[in-house]
């Protein structure tokens, strides 16, 4: 009866770490004649339709934005050239976190943010 405890608990911790939590991939970069660094966000939710509401962000952890998003899905904003990470957020799905992202000026930087559904009970709501 323990080795299939152990057995049981193995597997089930296995199988809850491998659910996806999102992800937030930079996809291109484009030339922008725009002297300040352009990003453009496409948000996907957790049936990969575009997400066009209920969606924050912070900046570098610090300044909240809330986006308006198209009904594509997309949000574009100017920046200041620099490095910056992202926290994306929607209640009901997990959150989501950038690695450090560089925008160079006169260039427009394509992100995908997908979402993914938080299973009820797992962790707290926000």
């Amino acid at each position: 009866m323990q080795k299939f405890f152990l057995i049981f608990l193995f597997f089930g911790t296995t199988l809850l770490a491998q659910i996806p939590k999102g992800y937030c991939k930079p996809m291109k970069v484009e030339a922008d004649p725009s002297s300040k660094s352009k990003l453009t966000i496409k948000f996907i939710n957790p049936q990969g339709k575009p997400a066009t509401s209920h969606v924050a962000f912070r900046i570098n952890g610090d300044s909240l934005v809330q986006p308006e998003i198209d009904k594509t899905g997309t949000y574009v904003m100017k920046l200041n050239p620099g490095t910056y990470t992202f926290n994306f957020f929607v209640k009901y799905w997990y959150d989501v976190n950038s690695k450090p992202i560089t925008l160079k000026p006169k260039t427009n930087t394509f992100i995908t943010v997908k979402f993914e559904a938080v299973e009820i009970g797992s962790s707290p709501v926000k």
